[in-house]
């Protein structure tokens, strides 16, 4: 298995969190925008706050294979602070091939 990762014991929301990144082809998506593409293409609806619980550091999502990073404060709409979240490339075809 390439990455040495194994993704088929993430819970049906990380997987689904991560294959809209893997259709994203490494466009870094804002978390509300990942939330949204959820509802559209995988009919799973969640919180922001239903969000930082997939992706918690606790949590087996593994964020070693998606950069999560503060959106520029220049970018932001009012007082929300937006977070990107980006699967590196290296790992779109692991999860493309472990996730379809």
């Amino acid at each position: 298995m390439s990455n040495g990762t194994d993704l088929t014991d993430l819970t049906e929301y990380q997987k689904a969190v991560l294959k809209v990144l893997a259709d994203a082809d490494g466009e870094a998506l804002r978390g509300v925008e990942v939330r949204r593409r959820l509802q559209d293409d995988y009919g799973i609806e969640l919180t922001k706050n239903g969000m930082n619980a997939v992706i918690r550091r606790n949590s087996r999502y593994p964020r070693q294979m998606v950069v999560i990073k503060w959106v520029d404060s220049s970018e932001i709409d009012g007082n929300t602070r937006h977070v990107s979240h980006q699967l590196k490339p290296e790992y779109i075809d692991t999860v493309r091939e472990q996730l379809q």
